[in-house]
């Protein structure tokens, strides 16, 4: 069946509108996200600030030693954040279809930690995967092609690099495009694929990029808007999170948490909001895409 763009676009604004309580619900996942990855690399995240601000203020050349301490506390970011960020992003894209294509399972605002969740997370790392040997082999073709256009220095082999590479971008969004319907097929039809989405986008990638344009150009003016009200709340409790750190060096966590706690509360309460309503802005239209594509029940 036929779908309309423009319509399943807002579809993020809709569910807001009938299911208030979830958007809460989804909120609470991100503050318990950011909580979590604070309490469990706080630390790291308050010595990469201090790090780099000293570093900048003494003007000296970054050297392995003085550079340690920063690779060291962005290796405990991605092996404490990546984790936790993934089984949020997965328990989150999952309820938003979810509350799209079954719309009665709205329990604790349609988050589960259940197979659904398993099947879409499985199905994101072979989509990954599809997309990185794309990159990898489109990619490392145009890199290829300039690199020999740079020491051959002939014009003719540096446009067909920049037509190369054009090309694989373009693929790169058709390739996305393609499989957009992955995560409503699986929650939908309660099953792991990842192919079934080009069978049901076949024919309809122009309005479903233009769909998906859209539903960005939102969620940009949502986070715009966001950020608007929380700058005058954030400069009542002290500024911008870089400007709590001055003067703070060589102090422990138990010192600075009570000093940053108030920007800490503000701006997590607004990321998270924010965070979410642009997930739901984001995810719902290719759900809804799918509801009116297959012809269900609008819930």
């Amino acid at each position: 069946m036929a779908f309309s763009a423009s319509d399943a676009a807002f579809e993020g604004f809709r569910i807001v509108r009938r299911r208030p309580l979830a958007m809460l619900m989804w909120a609470l996942a991100y503050i318990v996200f950011f909580a979590l990855a604070f309490l469990l690399a706080g630390s790291s995240f308050v010595t990469i600030m201090q790090q780099v601000e000293a570093l900048e203020g003494s003007g000296a050349t970054p050297t392995m030693e003085n550079l340690g301490p920063l690779f060291q506390a962005y290796g405990v970011i991605l092996l404490v954040v990546a984790p936790l960020s993934i089984i949020v992003s997965t328990m989150l894209s999952t309820a938003i279809a979810r509350a799209v294509v079954r719309p009665k399972d709205s329990a604790f605002g349609y988050l589960r930690l259940g197979m659904d969740e398993l099947r879409v997370f499985g199905a994101m790392v072979v989509m990954m995967l599809l997309i990185a040997v794309y990159y990898v082999v489109v990619f490392g073709v145009v890199f290829g092609v300039g690199a020999y256009a740079n020491s051959s220095g002939q014009g003719g082999w540096f446009a067909l690099a920049l037509v190369l590479g054009l090309a694989g971008f373009c693929g790169l969004i058709w390739l996305a495009v393609r499989l957009s319907l992955m995560v409503p097929i699986i929650v939908a039809e309660k099953r792991f694929t990842v192919l079934s989405s080009f069978g049901l986008t076949k024919g309809r990638f122009w309005p479903l990029l233009g769909m998906a344009l859209l539903a960005f150009i939102m969620a940009i003016v949502v986070a715009f808007l966001g950020w608007l009200i929380s700058m005058p709340l954030t400069l009542l409790v002290g500024g911008s999170m870089a400007s709590q750190f001055a003067g703070m060096e060589g102090q422990s966590m138990t010192q600075i948490l009570p000093k940053l706690a108030p920007i800490l509360i503000v701006s997590g309460l607004f990321n998270a909001v924010v965070s979410a309503l642009q997930l739901a802005i984001m995810y719902a239209p290719f759900a809804e895409a799918y509801r009116q594509i297959k012809g269900l029940e609008a819930g």
